[in-house]
């Protein structure tokens, strides 16, 4: 029970942070602003350390949620979160700002149904994220009068997925999973113009202020097919593919200080994705390995005003890890060392340029008492976008915080 104690706790302090931080705090990457968001590393931070790969990751101790084939290694009920805090510098042609954040992208717990053969897992992961405020000074052309104001914009919602899924040992160290999962989100857009001058003689703007919100509520399923050969001792590999799928979409949108309602439907075609992993075995501590993914949102159908810069979006990621040892009196030289960096091209261009994000990370881990879980953290810096080919550019460093609980099923 002390593995899924120590995990409950983490947990309540994440939230209480999630709780305290002011919302306008929670603003992310000036990209964010733009097409389809941000795309949400839900990674956990075991795997981001090592650069972003773990498909062909087994370990009964340490779980990886990213190929749910890997599961049916496990021995125990495992329970995992994952959050993160990061510190955001985007500029672009009005100047620069900083913003913080914190995180819980990822929630997943696995049950061994039949030690080493049959297991069940589910959570909730994020996809895609869309918050974003900004406040700009503008001016309006009337019949009769020119107006000088500002409009605020806020940008505001998330995409996610609860995934369910059921991991088999077909023979030896080959596995197969298939998972299907309820797709859900919302993307809320608010323009407020705020018209200050001209103003009457005792500094009361002459217009009413007004306002329009466009929201989507999106909702559909997907599927996930993964596979896994291979082990810890030797070469193994992973792979998945999730067909495209559609997600409904219920649009409303309405206007302040104008009588204005409608409703309107409509649906996004999401492409498919693959994904493969490879893991080497170096030395008795040491593993190299790397991952790659590849969503074809070149073919992306659903909304005319991003569909024109759409491209599909691909990640590659490569790193070592030094695996964790129980030696008598190893003292430091027992926890987790790793290290590696990632490159993503995200699935829309900006300025008819693609944009990029490069990352460079390190990490480490702690095993619990009695071998029932493990604390791992990530430390990461990425560079996002060039501003003289894209006009936009974000710094992010984040600090990755992934809790992994341990309970004796039988």
């Amino acid at each position: 029970m002390r593995g899924l104690r120590l995990l409950i706790t983490s947990l309540a302090l994440v939230v209480l942070v999630q709780l305290v931080i002011p919302g306008i705090a929670r603003a992310q990457s000036v990209f964010a602003l733009t097409n389809l968001g941000q795309p949400v590393d839900s990674n956990d931070a075991r795997m981001i350390g090592r650069g972003g790969w773990g498909m062909a990751v087994q370990d009964s101790l340490n779980p990886g949620f990213l190929n749910v084939a890997s599961l049916t290694a496990l021995r125990h009920v495992a329970v995992k979160f994952t959050a993160y805090g990061e510190k955001n510098t985007g500029s672009d042609e009005n100047g620069s700002r900083t913003t913080h954040r914190t995180l819980i992208p990822d929630i997943r717990v696995g049950l061994p149904i039949i030690k080493g053969r049959l297991a069940f897992s589910t959570g909730i992961q994020l996809g895609r994220s869309f918050e974003y405020r900004t406040l700009t000074t503008t001016t309006w052309i009337t019949d009769s009068d020119t107006l000088n104001g500002e409009r605020q914009f806020r940008r505001e919602g998330a995409l996610w997925q609860i995934p369910t899924a059921l991991s088999l040992r077909i023979i030896g160290n080959f596995s197969i999973a298939g998972t299907i999962g309820l797709v859900n989100g919302t993307i809320s857009e608010t323009t407020d113009n705020f018209f200050l001058e001209p103003a009457n003689l005792v500094g009361q703007p002459l217009y009413l202020a007004n306002r329009r919100v466009q929201k989507d509520e999106f909702s559909g399923k997907m599927t996930t097919w993964s596979l896994h050969f291979g082990s810890e001792n030797g070469i193994a590999i992973g792979a998945s593919w999730t067909p495209a799928h559609v997600l409904d979409s219920d649009r409303k949108v309405s206007m302040g200080g104008v009588a204005e309602r409608s409703n309107s439907q409509w649906s996004l075609d999401v492409p498919e994705t693959y994904r493969a992993g490879i893991q080497i075995k170096l030395s008795n501590r040491w593993r190299l390995g790397g991952d790659g993914s590849l969503q074809k949102y070149g073919d992306f159908v659903g909304n005319s005003d991003w569909s024109d810069d759409t491209v599909d979006e691909y990640s590659m990621s490569f790193g070592l890890e030094k695996a964790l040892s129980f030696e008598r009196h190893g003292g430091m030289s027992n926890i987790p060392l790793r290290f590696g960096a990632k490159y993503r091209r995200w699935a829309y261009q900006v300025g008819g340029s693609d944009v990029e994000e490069k990352t460079f990370s390190l990490g480490t881990g702690f095993p619990f008492h009695q071998r029932m879980g493990m604390l791992d953290v990530a430390m990461s810096y990425s560079l996002v976008g060039d501003k003289a080919k894209n006009g936009l550019e974000s710094t992010v460093w984040r600090l990755t915080v992934s809790v992994t609980g341990l309970e004796k099923w039988w």
